[in-house]
């Protein structure tokens, strides 16, 4: 996410991880305690009006336990925006940890102002591990089920491994994926392409389309474009 518009608007982002077999690419994380990415992010977003976030990014792994469930700190170093043009403030907030079960689908999110939003968020930007090696052009479906007591609803995914490529001086894997949420009156919808290294599966780019989309803290759904890259060193 897998934080982009997250932590100036409630959006996470995104890691996922991968190696390389003999017969495709598995796709899982294989995250290393003290690992950090930096990232630039740029959003445009429809609250009624049209706004718009720039920001500066931290990734840190923290941990990763016996059973591979691993935990990741975003914070936000910088950020600012407009909307109606108008600019805004976005005031620093404390960090937020999402902890991953070693498939990658999310157990939990500490922090501030986290609700069931923060939830739907994360999981709609998640891509579901096959459970077996793909190669390039392989199609594969998804799906988190409804979580009752946190109050999020079921979602299906479609993934597409569409090519590796370099992006700056990584070697990546493409990914498109769009996932629906099954219920609600304004069910949300997030189709986006990911690219991860094929080194370790940390996210390299995003870019990514929101419609109605749950942002934390916003009244209305949100429509939004994003686009994240890893900053240069």
């Amino acid at each position: 996410m897998k934080s982009a518009l997250r932590i100036a608007l409630g959006l996470t982002v995104l890691s996922l991880g991968t190696f390389a077999a003999a017969d495709g690419f598995t796709l899982k994380r294989t995250p290393q305690v003290g690992s950090s990415i930096k990232y630039t992010m740029s959003a445009k977003f429809t609250a009624i009006e049209i706004g718009t976030i720039d920001a500066t990014l931290l990734e840190q792994v923290t941990d990763v336990d016996k059973d591979g469930n691993f935990s990741v700190q975003q914070t936000q170093i910088e950020a600012k925006g407009t909307y109606a043009g108008e600019d805004f403030d976005i005031p620093a907030r404390l960090p937020i940890t999402m902890t991953y079960k070693p498939n990658r689908l999310l157990s939990k999110i500490t922090g501030d102002l986290i609700d069931v939003n923060s939830y739907r968020v994360e999981n709609l930007a998640t891509v579901v591990d096959p459970g077996k090696p793909v190669s390039v052009g392989d199609e594969w479906l998804g799906e988190i089920k409804a979580d009752k007591t946190l109050g999020t609803p079921p979602i299906k995914f479609e993934y597409k491994l569409v090519s590796e490529e370099k992006i700056g001086d990584v070697d990546t894997l493409r990914i498109k994926a769009s996932g629906k949420e099954g219920e609600g009156v304004n069910p949300a919808q997030h189709d986006f392409t990911i690219w991860i290294s094929k080194a370790d599966g940390a996210m390299i780019q995003l870019e990514s389309k929101w419609t109605n989309a749950p942002f934390p803290g916003v009244a209305s759904p949100v429509s939004a474009t994003i686009k994240i890259t890893k900053a240069a060193s």
